[in-house]
């Protein structure tokens, strides 16, 4: 009998591990790799006495069945399906290390926050349709946060959108059914096309509530207390809005648009405010690179809807100085 297709993880904070623990806690796991991109992660692991420890609600549970790889040493075998649960910076650089190990037979998930990643790997790592693996994308809006290597807390139960990021994919079937399995994921597949709403959602929320938590050096629910960041919000998605509503790949085939009042900015500003209000003890991940002096995701967040924006003429001047702030550590003078 032969053994299920093995799942690989390139990616080990608080993400990577919460996606490795709910699959090794399936009652038929999968096999899974680690794949430890940096050599002190080797040891890290041994520390941590080789598993993953994931508290919930103060119990921890370290259950689990793990083989781990270093990349560079590992150059033969291909990969048939790769979970990338890196910061969206460094995506394209640590799919470069394993490029040679996936195939066209191959799935790829990214589970990064932001957008413009898989046009940057398909760029950059797999220009070549011939050999490019299919690609699938997860949005987490679980809270996880980490205690040291190979051990987070997860903190807000929530849930998990996957699916195709154009498209669909038989050979894509095992890695997607794998993750709906997995109960603690709490996943749920959709199609392409309203997988891609949803992250753009999350992206206008993004957008909004975290580059504002570093220039205002502040936790979600301190944000929309003052009237002068409210203003600078509304401004933020009046931008944000008008990009994604004319964005062409969104238009029906009717030449209509589903999208105006999805993203409107009325509808915009109850789901960030919302959020903020839900999240409010917490403090954004940005603001933790932020104070600890590592690169932001800004250009993937706020940045894409520059780019976008400036692809379709449209004037987002706001958004373009917010990431300028945020890049340059320029914090906003209170009064």
């Amino acid at each position: 009998m032969s053994s299920p297709p093995r799942i690989h993880i390139l990616g080990i904070g608080n993400i990577g591990r919460l996606f490795a623990h709910a699959l090794a806690n399936t009652p038929n796991p999968p096999p899974i790799t680690l794949l430890m991109h940096r050599p002190s992660l080797l040891s890290d692991w041994h520390l941590a006495g080789r598993t993953i420890s994931i508290t919930t609600h103060g119990l921890t549970n370290s259950d689990g069945i793990y083989d781990v790889e270093e990349p560079t040493f590992h150059k033969d075998g291909i990969i048939e399906n790769l979970i990338i649960a890196t910061k969206t910076l460094h995506t394209a650089k640590a799919l470069e290390a394993v490029k040679h190990r996936l195939n066209a037979e191959s799935t790829v998930l990214f589970t990064q926050n932001g957008m413009g990643t898989t046009e940057e790997v398909t760029r950059l790592i797999f220009p070549e349709e011939a050999g490019r693996p299919s690609y699938l994308a997860a949005i987490t809006s679980h809270g996880v946060y980490s205690e040291g290597p190979f051990r987070s807390v997860f903190a807000g139960q929530a849930h998990v959108s996957v699916g195709h990021v154009s498209g669909s994919s038989t050979k894509s079937r095992y890695l997607l059914d794998q993750i709906v399995a997995a109960k603690l994921l709490n996943a749920r597949e959709f199609e392409s096309r309203e997988l891609r709403l949803l992250q753009l959602e999350k992206l206008v929320i993004n957008a909004t509530v975290n580059p504002l938590t570093v220039v205002y050096n502040c936790r979600n629910g301190e944000l929309f207390k003052r009237s002068d960041i409210t203003s600078v919000m509304r401004d933020l998605l009046a931008e944000a809005s008008q990009v994604i509503s004319s964005l062409p790949e969104l238009q029906t085939e009717d030449g209509g648009n589903d999208v105006v009042e999805r993203f409107s900015k009325d509808n915009l500003e109850a789901k960030v405010m919302d959020v903020a209000e839900k999240t409010a003890a917490n403090t954004s991940s940005m603001l933790q690179d932020f104070r600890a002096g590592r690169e932001t995701e800004v250009g993937y967040i706020n940045g894409y809807i520059v780019k976008r924006g400036k692809e379709l003429g449209i004037n987002v001047g706001n958004n373009e100085r917010i990431v300028e702030m945020v890049q340059k550590g320029k914090m906003a003078v209170d009064g």
